[in-house]
């Protein structure tokens, strides 16, 4: 055990320990850097730390680089690079991890659990908020945009219901509770609250809450232990810290698992107002705020996470943070957090949101820290903890003693199977009914299927599937562009994978299925999108018009031919042109800019800050940004891999391309297949630009016109090549195929 102090690395003027006292992450801790710069690594040494001194843990696992901290590094490279043996010694006697995995049992099956009750005897602000954050997350699971419009009445109506439910001390235990109670909501609300929603939008709404009890959306609520955070701060042996790891990459929809990390928040937050406490008693860990609490929109998680930087303190919660996207996080939220370390940033305008952070807490380091930034190595830190010390501490962190890697599903089955944790938990159950429908009102397969005259002996039973399960089959394909196996079917519904070849078998006799064998694996996709998954095209295809004919092109390219004197050293070889499509994804982006409005006599400027969508192609080959390069007489058409330094670099091709209709039979022999997936395109845009995909808008496929050219020397006796970017006119002598 230590000593009430948290040894996170060393001094790099002097190699003397740095260390923090326990008691500074009552205000809570952030650690920013750019991607690479050791910023998880720093929050995983501070984690340690904290098993060593017993304060229970909450992770969010966003990455899935969390749940490795249940594997316990090499014990001899430990000390070799500096850390004391007793440390692995304190951390592997001390920790007990379970990893959480919601909709899914490959770790141990959690559900969320937004309609718990807020603590009894809460003094009425209190109540007040927690009632709020509820309805709010309800809202928000819902689909309901809770800003303006009918998103905000329904926040309201949501509200009012729930605070009279609670303050009657009724108990709201599923949605179909809920939706039962919304029909006749009267026993509850006056006239004045039922008529904040019209009756049509509050039969929707009841229609909506209903959805969620059934179908693959309702394993986020009915599948394993519902989310309670008293539960995981005392499931572990006596003397043991227990190490809660929520895995969130078991949750595909990115809105399930931002709606997932709100409830998570909110839970916490109940739960400190019920347990108060003057020490630091829970450490509530986000490796990735972004996104989370942007400054501009509400989440449902912005709300949630707000209330706990400002509150939490008081309650004996610390909250540790990290993100690499300084710029898409509310400033006011950051301006709660009483200890930075600051990382290795390199875009403009990243330092100079760091600087504003700098000249809150240290203004008379400004310029020394930075200066330094874009200097740091990975793993070198500026610390910045004025409770401890005077000046910025300039560090490295100390080596882990647990491992830092990104776990998959089944390595996070095999850990939890291997622990013996899992069996701490009640094992979920399996078995198949209508959610929230009472035991004894529910229907059994069997006479589910003799109603719809389907079966007429129990022998056939396991024969048919059930039609519900195929039309949430039907529905998850139809939904998106994509392409699933068996096994990937299976998992979505949460069925054995010989049930899932029968739901695809009915499917493919109905003829609303396409199928492809590649790489051995049996893959398939919706009839409604045309999908070529062989030659990497999953989703919707677009053709850019054309506005370079083949005449003008040569012109461009002959202009281009060096001259001896008079004569030309090369002649277009005519039979030789062709016109290929370059894949370029079209995908969209979402960035924050500051407008400045207003301003003159005796007015003053302000700064208001929004969301702008804008749109970047990336080149399916090569992973190449575009780039417009625009002069006074033309444009031109730049790939960029290198000399990227900010958004700023690029001009991005955005709007300026026109389309032909959308393509329906796949590729033509003139289209170059892509070698880059979708999920390569995206990972390629945030690494060079640090770009936020817009999860709202599908990326897609475009076909991109270049006239290739062939020409012959005659004084070489050899032939050399030319291409011509057909929207444009851009000359190239470096092939853009490649």
């Amino acid at each position: 055990m230590s000593d009430g102090k948290l040894h996170i690395g060393y001094s790099m003027k002097n190699n003397e320990e740095i260390s923090l006292p326990l008691k500074t992450l009552k205000r809570h801790f952030a650690a920013l850097g750019a991607s690479g710069s050791g910023k998880t690594v720093f929050v995983k040494a501070v984690l340690e730390e904290c098993v060593r001194e017993g304060v229970p843990l909450v992770l969010i696992d966003i990455q899935g680089d969390l749940a490795s901290i249940a594997l316990m590094g090499d014990k001899n490279t430990v000390e070799a690079k500096g850390t004391p043996k007793s440390y692995w010694d304190d951390v592997q006697k001390q920790a007990q991890v379970a990893i959480f995995t919601p909709a899914s049992t490959k770790g141990i099956p959690i559900s969320m659990n937004p309609l718990k009750e807020p603590p009894e005897n809460l003094e009425h602000e209190d109540f007040i908020q927690a009632v709020d954050s509820v309805a709010e997350a309800i809202a928000s699971i819902l689909g309901y945009n809770t800003d303006k419009g009918k998103g905000k009445d329904v926040h309201s109506y949501l509200y009012l219901l729930l605070e009279a439910i609670w303050e009657k001390g009724r108990t709201i235990n599923s949605f179909t509770t809920l939706a039962n109670i919304m029909l006749e909501d009267t026993e509850f609300l006056d006239q004045s609250a039922i008529s904040i929603l019209k009756e049509k939008d509050k039969d929707e709404l009841i229609k909506q809450v209903r959805s969620l009890t059934i179908g693959t959306d309702s394993l986020i609520f009915n599948l394993g232990m519902p989310l309670d955070i008293e539960r995981m701060m005392t499931w572990a042996d006596p003397g043991k810290t227990p190490v809660n790891v929520l895995y969130l990459n078991t949750i595909r929809d990115e809105d399930t698992k931002r709606n997932f990390i709100a409830d998570i928040a909110n839970q916490t937050y109940n739960f400190m107002l019920r347990n108060p406490s003057e020490e630091v008693q829970l450490v509530f860990l986000l490796d990735e705020l972004a996104g989370l609490v942007p400054p501009i929109g509400n989440p449902p998680t912005k709300k949630s996470i707000q209330l706990l930087l400002k509150q939490a303190r008081k309650y004996g919660v610390s909250l540790l943070l990290a993100t690499q996207n300084i710029t898409d996080v509310d400033y006011k939220s950051l301006g709660q957090v009483g200890t930075w370390a600051l990382g290795r940033f390199m875009a403009k305008q990243d330092i100079e949101k760091v600087r504003a952070i700098i000249e809150a807490i240290s203004p008379n380091e400004v310029e020394k820290i930075t200066s330094e930034l874009r200097r740091l190595k990975t793993g070198q830190f500026m610390l910045l903890a004025p409770d401890v010390y005077d000046q910025v501490q300039f560090m490295r962190v100390r080596w882990l003693v647990t491992n830092h890697i990104t776990l998959d599903e089944e390595k996070v089955k095999r850990i939890m199977d291997e622990s013996g944790i899992r069996n701490r938990f009640p094992e979920p159950n399996f078995k198949r009914r209508k959610p929230d429908e009472p035991e004894e009102n529910e229907q059994t397969l069997e006479e589910e299927l003799q109603e719809d005259q389907l079966i007429k002996t129990k022998d056939e039973l396991t024969a048919i599937p059930k039609m519900s399960e195929v039309k949430d089959l039907e529905k998850t394909l139809e939904d998106e562009p994509i392409v699933l196996s068996i096994e990937d079917i299976s998992y979505q519904l949460d069925l054995p994978e010989k049930e899932s070849e029968k739901l695809v078998q009915t499917l493919l006799k109905e003829n609303k299925l396409e199928k492809e064998e590649i790489e051995g694996v049996t893959l398939y996709w919706s009839k409604k999108h045309e999908m070529d998954p062989s030659r990497n095209i999953v989703g919707p295809l677009f053709r850019a018009h054309l506005e370079i004919p083949k005449g003008k092109a040569e012109s461009i390219v002959d202009k281009n031919i060096p001259k001896d004197l008079w004569k030309k050293r090369e002649i277009i070889v005519d039979n030789k042109t062709k016109l290929f499509y370059l894949p370029l994804w079209r995908i969209s982006t979402v960035e924050i800019v500051t407008e400045t409005r207003g301003g003159g006599l005796f007015k003053k400027k302000i700064a208001i800050q929004k969301e702008v969508k804008v749109v970047h192609y990336v080149n399916g080959l090569t992973g190449e940004i575009t780039h417009l390069e625009k002069d006074k007489k033309e444009t031109s058409l730049l790939f960029k891999k290198s000399g990227i330094q900010s958004k700023k670099d690029i001009n991005p091709l955005g709007k300026e391309i026109k389309f032909e209709k959308e393509v329906l039979s796949g590729l033509t022999a003139a289209d170059t297949p892509p070698k880059l997936n979708r999920e390569q395109a995206k990972k390629e845009l945030i690494k060079l630009l640090g770009a936020h995909i817009d999860k709202d808008t599908i990326s897609s496929i475009v076909w991109f016109p270049i006239w290739s050219f062939t020409k012959w020397d005659e004084a070489k006796q050899m032939n050399s090549y030319a291409w011509v970017e057909g929207i444009f006119g851009t000359y190239y002598e470096d092939n853009p195929l490649n």
